[in-house]
């Protein structure tokens, strides 16, 4: 059941149904008894050339691994191995594997030709890295006013003629080299909305590479980069116009919000027409009497009589329990 699988799946990759066969390759594993690992490590391979026909190329790696734990010789899978290694640029650990190949098969022309191919790529690559100096990226940070844009770029240790700007009316380029480390460092924006590229200057601290830009519009840049999505999700904002002064909101419970300049209004006006009246006691019991519950103007009632009048108690329930009377306070004298 599983060689009659395996070899329609062989017909169907010749005819070029690459999807068909990898299903009966799929068929023949799932019948296959497992007795026979040089057979089985053949499926695996057989499939995993499936795999790299459909691009899938993780899944040919893993054909291939498993062909391989089953049958290290099997050249084939070597082949499919590496060239699923190659395609995900993975080609150092390729050229390992076409190596290892070769050395059960040193004749094998297209183990060959992917080693030689391999072997050529990483020392082209090697060499343009040894040419080509590397570039560092720093965090810049900017800040506005509504005419200008200042950029600082933090790099310790430069002069001033170290340092090379470039600007137009829509772009900046800043390059120069890192002190520090040799490497090189180049940052090369598309301005965010338009400057006055002719005012744009420069300055160059002990700590800083600092950048003057002049803004064409007083508008609020959100970033930088006309690239980035802080700018595309807004239209600019005006940083010129009038700016309104909002009273402040004080915090409240309310649902409902208070206009606390009117209350302070209100507060004020009684505390004047009430003035002469607040330094009267007989006129502060009064109004006391009139806010109060039927409980506490009972209290009132009686600690005020039962004390002739010098001692006003608003808790009904220390009251209610005996008759109030106004002691005065111990007084030790020693003379």
């Amino acid at each position: 059941m599983s060689k009659q699988a395996f070899e329609e799946a062989n017909e169907a990759f010749v005819d070029e149904k690459y999807q068909q066969a990898y299903e009966l390759y799929t068929k023949a594993l799932n019948n296959d008894d497992k007795t026979d690992n040089r057979y089985t490590s053949k499926i695996f391979a057989s499939r995993a050339q499936c795999s790299l026909k459909l691009n899938n190329y993780s899944d040919a790696l893993n054909d291939s691994n498993d062909a391989l734990q089953l049958d290290e010789a099997n050249i084939k899978a070597y082949l499919r191995k590496g060239v699923s290694l190659y395609h995900q640029n993975i080609k150092e650990q390729a050229l390992q594997v076409f190596i290892r190949g070769l050395e059960f098969d040193a004749t094998n022309e297209q183990l060959k030709i992917w080693h030689d191919k391999c072997e050529k790529e990483l020392s082209e690559n090697k060499s343009v890295n040894a040419i080509v100096p590397q570039q560092i990226k720093i965090k810049h940070s900017f800040y506005q006013t509504d005419s200008t844009v200042n950029i600082q770029i933090p790099i310790k240790g430069l002069r001033k003629d170290q340092v090379h700007i470039e600007s137009t009316d829509s772009t900046l380029k800043v390059s120069t080299k890192i002190p520090a480390s040799g490497h090189d460092y180049l940052l090369e924006i598309e301005l965010a909305y338009s400057i006055d590229s002719s005012r744009t200057n420069f300055n160059v601290t002990n700590t800083n590479i600092e950048i003057k830009l002049y803004k064409r519009q007083a508008i609020q840049w959100m970033s930088l980069d006309a690239q980035s999505t802080k700018v595309k999700a807004q239209p600019p904002v005006p940083m010129s116009g009038p700016l309104v002064e909002k009273t402040p909101s004080y915090p409240s419970s309310s649902q409902r919000a208070k206009n606390w300049d009117k209350v302070e209004a209100e507060i004020k006006k009684d505390e004047k027409e009430n003035k002469d009246d607040m330094g009267d006691a007989n006129a502060i019991f009064q109004r006391l009497y009139k806010d109060s519950d039927e409980k506490t103007r009972r209290a009132m009632n009686k600690s005020m009589y039962e004390s002739g009048g010098t001692c006003l108690n608003m808790n009904w329930e220390e009251v209610s329990k005996g008759r109030v009377t106004c002691e005065p306070p111990d007084v030790n004298l020693n003379i």
